[in-house]
């Protein structure tokens, strides 16, 4: 398969998995929620504003102020992440190769990449020498993470040398497959957790917090 193959095969891949992660939405939603019967005592949109907002910062949630390095490692997987999907949606439009070299974005691309790809083997390593993380994890944990971790270094490698652009797209179209599948799909439901969670405690007067 060709490199303009493999590019369409990720745009398959991509709306396979949003049609399948769709799906488990909706499903989710099916079953329904208990009607409120109380009066309301707040505001459901400010507690949406805040679990998005403040609600998400370290100062809000107890497991983060106990492992502030965890926290920060992380932030920077998922910014390393954000930037290799930005990437990959360079490649799949068929950026020239000498383009992405070039581009004064470049610099600050490796680096996330870079931090991204530090920051997924630091928490896999972790995950791998912690007794109880260990005992707790699944076959899928160590795959959801290797396949992300993958993907993200690839991506900083595509901005340095157009060698590696087969291998990005390959494994570009491993993750999106995998990703309805496994705990990544977390990359929908984290929306629609915190939208409920912040509906829910914002009407009830609890959200936003006040320290």
């Amino acid at each position: 398969m060709g490199e303009a193959g493999q590019r369409l095969g990720v745009a398959i891949c991509a709306a396979l998995a949003a049609v399948a992660l769709l799906l488990q939405l909706v499903r989710a939603r099916s079953f329904g929620t208990r009607p409120p019967v109380a009066e309301p005592q707040g505001s459901a949109l400010r507690g949406i504003l805040y679990a998005f907002g403040p609600g998400m910062a370290p100062t809000a949630k107890e497991s983060t102020r106990a492992h502030p390095v965890v926290y920060a490692l992380g932030v920077g997987y998922h910014l390393g992440i954000f930037t290799a999907f930005g990437v990959l949606l360079w490649a799949v439009r068929g950026v020239a190769a000498g383009a992405m070299p070039t581009s004064p974005l470049r610099p600050a691309f490796v680096a996330l990449t870079a931090i991204g790809t530090i920051g997924g083997l630091s928490l896999l390593v972790r995950r791998v020498r912690t007794p109880l993380l260990r005992a707790i994890s699944i076959p899928d944990d160590y795959a959801a993470n290797l396949l992300t971790t993958a993907f993200i270094a690839l991506a900083g490698l595509r901005l340095l040398t157009a060698d590696v652009e087969r291998a990005l797209l390959v494994g570009a179209m491993l993750l999106l497959l995998y990703m309805p599948l496994g705990k990544i799909r977390h990359c929908l439901f984290f929306f629609a957790a915190r939208w409920n969670l912040g509906r829910h405690y914002g009407r009830r007067g609890t959200f936003p917090l006040r320290h």
